[in-house]
């Protein structure tokens, strides 16, 4: 028995070290006092890119930034603010609006909140970053550093979304995009740009996630082209800026 005792003893003596451990090196304690809060993207290696040529002209963007939470319990909403981090923020003050009051609902580890891009002429040549911290105070806390800032770059021009290139089909020996493979194609500004307009027309925003509303505006775009070269020889259907006839893969 009095050996039982001096292993259970024992436990908590290298648990306690352990967390007095954790606390020194500043890594995560799980506690029902402390709520560490993360973004969703990995700030070394993932941005949030926005461009103003897929609004419509003078639109603001409202774009969602998801947040979690750890180490604590949720019995309550948890309210929240972020703020900007001025090392590595660009963007003129003017051109953006923070929340005013974030929060993650009851219930949930992650919830979304909304900033507010404005354009400006500055845009057009230029790509300027805002960077996104959540303010430490009322037993809020920044969890873990990788994800302790959100980084958005925003310009307003045009660019090669990220969906456009991911490798998401194929297999390891034949590795592809699947926008390439199955819905747009082939890369090229104009395509790009014509499919970007095709979404405006239903005042759309495409994420790059929802596969049905990339083939239903593939295939708008795909019925456009059909009906701009009606009519006309090969050699004169649309081009995009290298010369090339602009061509959709979706079936239908």
């Amino acid at each position: 028995m009095k050996i039982k005792y001096a292993i259970w003893g024992a436990l908590i003596c290298i648990a306690d070290l352990m967390l007095v451990s954790c606390e020194e090196k500043g890594l995560l304690v799980n506690s029902n006092d402390t709520a560490y809060l993360r973004f969703a993207n990995d700030m070394t290696k993932d941005t949030t890119t926005v461009s103003f040529k897929m609004y419509n002209e003078g639109e603001d963007a409202e774009i969602p930034i998801e947040v979690s939470v750890y180490g604590q319990i949720q019995e309550d909403d948890l309210h929240f603010n972020v703020s900007v981090d001025a090392e590595y923020t660009t963007l003129p003050a003017d051109l953006y609006v923070l929340p005013t009051d974030c929060r993650i609902r009851k219930g949930l580890l992650t919830d979304t909140i909304y900033v507010i891009l404005k354009n400006a002429s500055m845009l057009e040549k230029e790509t300027k970053i805002l960077a996104l911290q959540v303010v430490e105070a009322n037993g809020v806390k920044q969890g873990d550093h990788s994800y302790s800032r959100a980084f958005i770059t925003v310009t307003d021009r045009l660019f090669k979304p990220h969906w456009w290139s991911v490798i998401d089909a194929g297999s390891e020996s034949n590795p592809g995009n699947s926008v390439d493979w199955f819905y747009l194609g082939e890369y090229s500004e104009r395509k790009y740009q014509m499919f970007l307009d095709e979404l405006k027309k239903d005042d759309m925003v495409f994420d790059g996630k929802n596969k049905q509303v990339l083939r239903k505006y593939s295939l708008r775009l795909k019925n456009t082209l059909k009906q701009m070269n009606e009519g006309k020889k090969k050699e004169d259907w649309e081009k995009d800026e290298h010369g090339n006839v602009i061509t959709v893969e979706v079936a239908g």
